[in-house]
């Protein structure tokens, strides 16, 4: 429940709306048992004496508005369902996806040994080409299909 200023109502807020005796009485027990209801506050601040009696004045006058709980569920449209009967078919049956395995390598100054940290490389698997970068100690992640044949590294700017 809550309580709405007759200028504000819409025309939904107005559906839902209590009578005014049956909202008299519902505010009447709010004030009683010192229950919170929405928009109380609100109508309290613009009473210029702030009391009960006002407050039951200004809902039995009908400036204020009890408005039903089921007002704020709003009109919902029931919604598709979410998936139709071939995608949950997939979901229950998921065609192979592809393997890749995880092939690690560390890159090195052929020199001093150093790991080559932070640096950017061409990598070609199976004639297929990708710019990668090494990580903080030079290691290549790469990912290749189960069965690839050839993997070749090229570290550019170097």
């Amino acid at each position: 429940m809550r309580l709405v200023n007759e200028m504000h109502l819409s025309a939904w807020e107005r559906q839902h709306a209590y009578p005014s005796e049956q909202a008299l009485e519902h505010v009447r027990q709010a004030l009683l048992d010192r229950q919170s209801i929405d928009g109380l506050d609100e109508l309290r601040a613009a009473l210029l004496i702030n009391i009960d009696s006002e407050v039951l004045e200004q809902v039995e006058g009908g400036q204020w508005w009890l408005i039903r709980t089921e007002a704020d569920l709003g009109d919902w449209v029931m919604p598709r369902p979410a998936f139709d009967q071939a995608v949950i078919e997939l979901m229950k049956n998921p065609p192979v996806q592809p393997s890749r395995s995880p092939r690690i390598f560390r890159l090195v100054d052929s020199v001093t040994a150093e790991p080559l940290a932070q640096l950017s490389y061409l990598a070609t698997i199976d004639g297929q080409s990708v710019q990668r970068r090494t990580d903080s100690e030079g290691i290549a992640h790469l990912f290749a299909p189960a069965g690839v044949q050839q993997i070749s590294m090229k570290i550019i700017g170097v």
